[in-house]
């Protein structure tokens, strides 16, 4: 069974992303005047009846705009699951939890409740940084 982010974290995510529903949809959240990364939130596709949105934070390097991190997360009425982790700065990392095939859902269950529970983390970080 695939985790879904916990109720404190889904209200921050649903703060984040409110009145968001069509692909495409996007906004950067930047409350702090440059003292942190801003918040960049996209609907990036659909996954039947539900959203697939993208959370993350960037920075230049090179003149290159590189994620540190950027999630997805597939969003629908019982609850918020992350999919995929990736973050450019210092050592790469591309890490997809969930596949959605013609057969269902696959995913590999230690690796999702371990980006669940850093997203978890995420979360309560951007609240405070974000909204104080």
């Amino acid at each position: 069974m695939l985790r879904k982010l916990n109720k404190q974290a889904e209200a921050i995510f649903r703060r984040l992303t409110e009145g968001m529903n069509r692909m495409g949809e996007h906004r950067v959240i930047d409350n702090t005047e440059g003292t942190f990364m801003p918040v960049h939130v996209e609907v990036i596709r659909m996954q039947g009846e539900s959203l697939v949105i993208s959370v993350a934070h960037y920075f230049k390097q090179n003149g290159d705009l590189c994620c540190d991190p950027d999630m997805t997360f597939l969003v629908n009425e019982t609850g918020i699951y992350p999919l995929t982790f990736e973050q450019q700065g210092g050592f790469p990392i591309y890490q997809e939890a969930v596949q959605f095939e013609e057969e269902g859902i696959r995913y590999a269950k230690r690796l999702q409740a371990d980006i669940t529970q850093f997203a978890n983390d995420w979360m309560r970080n951007i609240a405070s940084q974000q909204f104080g």
